[in-house]
């Protein structure tokens, strides 16, 4: 009876140590600012006091544009015009809760890259205006150390040696870009109103719709894949993020738009709704995962923060939440408290396992089987 007691008493605390309550993972705003090339973080604060900037990158970086966080490898992307690289660093939380990162390793070269992002798979695409190409690297690429970028949509179609698939129009001067693990979305910085300002495509070009196998051929029937614009309202838009079933999108006129990433049945555009208009010279956006969307501004030197789904899709006043010089490219990194949790599981499966042990010995079987 005491060994079983013992047990209990154990599991009791292995319960209470469990059910401390839900601890929220800790998240950090990543900024890029393309004058110094540097690129700092704040960590974020649910009640708004966030903590002051830092820096994480001062060094090897000449124009860190649009960055983007692969999440599941804890990565983060920059795309670098000036070096005409994508390149990745490895992020880290320090025991005092600061971030850090190792050594700079390249993602993608000769490519004048400056937006890119990364799908869970470890898929990266990025965008090249002067070429007029959506590239990917894959994720095999990534594992390989590949750093050839291979054109998914490009200007030029079949007949450009360098491949890719004929976007029938819907690729000029693309700049900032998004992707849902299905589709890649991206913006036009010309001729936006008539070739699409927001375009929406499927990552593997040519692959019929809803077709269970079938050709992934880059070549089969790329007519009927060609990118769809979700909106033409301007002639050209910066920064691109999605959050849930909505992307956010920047433009010259000071303002942020929103629109539905879904395909109108009707084939026209789908209908843009400005969530923000009080900004000065907004650039990249990144979602943070819950209500709220953050735009960093480069004539403000700062990151606003706006209201974002599923809280709200109409517009509403923007509030600085980060003074940072020259802010260009914005990401939201979320860091769990996987060693708790970790120790938590092991010490409610020792209780019991324990537990078992003592109620297996006390049992009249067990007595008859030690007669």
């Amino acid at each position: 009876m005491l060994s079983i007691r013992l047990a209990l008493l154990l599991l009791a605390s292995a319960v209470q140590f469990c059910s401390g309550g839900y601890v929220p993972p800790t998240k950090y705003l990543i900024v890029s600012n393309a004058r110094n090339g540097t690129i700092g973080y704040v960590k974020l604060s649910r009640t708004g006091q966030h903590s002051p900037v830092r820096i994480l990158i001062d060094k090897q970086l000449v124009h860190p544009q649009g960055i983007a966080v692969d999440q599941k490898r804890q990565l983060l992307l920059i795309a670098d015009s000036e070096l005409k690289k994508v390149v990745s660093y490895g992020l880290l939380v320090r025991e005092d809760g600061s971030l850090g990162v190792d050594e700079q390793t390249p993602v993608a070269e000769d490519v004048e890259a400056r937006w890119v992002t990364v799908d869970g798979l470890g898929n990266v695409y990025l965008t090249d205006e002067e070429q007029g190409k959506v590239f990917k690297i894959s994720a095999q690429q990534m594992l390989d150390g590949d750093t050839e970028a291979r054109p998914a949509y490009a200007e030029a179609g079949p007949g450009d040696s360098s491949g890719g698939v004929a976007a029938g129009g819907a690729v000029s001067a693309p700049g900032g870009i998004a992707t849902d693990n299905f589709h890649v979305f991206w913006t036009n910085k010309e001729q936006g109103e008539t070739v699409g300002t927001v375009m929406k495509a499927l990552q593997v070009p040519g692959r019929a719709s809803g077709g269970g196998g079938g050709s992934s051929n880059a070549s089969a029937s790329p007519q009927l894949q060609s990118p769809k614009a979700l909106a033409k309202n301007l002639a050209k838009a910066y920064g691109l993020c999605l959050a849930l079933d909505s992307l956010f999108f920047t433009g010259p006129d000071k303002r942020v738009y929103a629109v539905k990433t879904t395909t109108p049945s009707s084939g026209d555009e789908g209908v843009v709704t400005v969530v923000a208009s009080d900004l000065e010279n907004p650039r990249g956006c990144a979602w943070d995962g819950e209500s709220t969307v953050f735009v960093a501004d480069r004539s403000a030197d700062g990151v606003f923060a706006i209201s974002g789904p599923p809280l709200s899709m109409t517009e509403a006043s923007s509030t600085k939440v980060v003074h940072f010089e020259g802010a260009f490219g914005v990401a939201v990194f979320s860091s769990a408290r996987k060693s708790s949790a970790a120790a938590a599981s092991a010490a409610l499966w020792a209780a019991l396992l324990a537990l078992s042990s003592a109620l297996l010995a006390s049992s009249p079987s067990a007595g008859a089987r030690r007669m």
